[in-house]
């Protein structure tokens, strides 16, 4: 079974100094033979779903447009080309017209199709995708040392607690992290 791996992270585009962490996560993902998935947007997530694809993962991406025209006008700099599966909020969704709400759904629907995650950096969403996977019991890897959330989970859960069934993982090492969730997952 090919286990389904999400990475969720910042979206800004100028964390150069993190990219590499990146590049090295996407990496190894790509040697592991699972599923990447994204929230089909730039920034951190898509550098390491570019090289897992390079390094022959397959890569879905969660679009927070209802179409293609729609995720190329919010996310022009992304090519859509290197998603296997690229899906979109429903046509008949209430509030597809709210760009911001859809962004709520598309972190839902894809942390919901996760087996695992991985937090790298982030800010406000990455949060959101966080809690989605901690509130849905997922297995949770946290690349420490990138920044943003990242950093500052491990003190947030000391102080915040609530009854789940998730495991959190912090780790600096991108191999180590990703070795870790996979052998929780039982591979």
């Amino acid at each position: 079974m090919r286990h389904k791996i999400g990475v969720f992270g910042s979206a800004e585009e100028n964390l150069e100094k993190v990219v590499s962490k990146a590049h090295e996560l996407g990496e190894e993902l790509g040697k592991r033979n699972v599923i990447v998935i994204t929230g089909a947007s730039s920034g951190l997530p898509y550098e390491a779903a570019l090289r897992a694809k390079r390094n022959g993962a397959e890569v879905w991406g969660f679009s927070p447009g209802a179409t293609i025209k729609k995720q190329k006008e919010y996310l022009p700099t992304v090519d859509t080309a290197i998603f296997d599966k690229l899906m979109y909020i429903p046509q008949r969704y209430e509030f597809i017209d709210n760009r911001l709400v859809c962004l709520k759904y598309r972190n839902v629907t894809s942390t919901a199709n996760c087996d695992a995650g991985i937090i790298i950096s982030g800010r406000w969403g990455t949060m959101n995708e966080f809690t989605n996977l901690f509130d849905m019991g997922k297995i949770i890897g946290v690349l420490t040392g990138t920044g943003g959330i990242a950093d500052e989970l491990k003190t947030m859960m000391k102080r915040i607690t609530k009854p789940s069934k998730a495991k959190v993982f912090f780790d600096r090492d991108p191999s180590r992290l990703v070795n870790t969730l996979l052998n929780e997952l039982g591979t």
